[in-house]
């Protein structure tokens, strides 16, 4: 159990060693790919909702003229 600890000791020791001085450059970078990655996603549903909403329309336009041409 104490070698469990100390590996464990010794890994955390390296892996907080390895800090770099910049991390608000990398918080930056990641906060912005995050941002760009929302707006490419709301980007993408709004023109699939869009879609759907011309569709509908167009076809409910084609309903109104075949109900308009059976009429005549």
């Amino acid at each position: 159990m104490k070698r469990m600890f100390v590996i464990f000791a010794l890994a955390g020791s390296l892996v907080a060693c390895n800090n770099t001085a910049d991390t608000s450059g990398e918080a930056k970078d990641s906060i912005d790919s995050a941002a760009t990655e929302r707006k490419e996603m709301i980007d993408s549903s709004a023109e699939q909702r869009k879609d759907i909403i011309d569709s509908t329309a167009e076809q409910k336009k084609d309903a109104i003229d075949r109900a308009d041409s059976v009429k005549k």
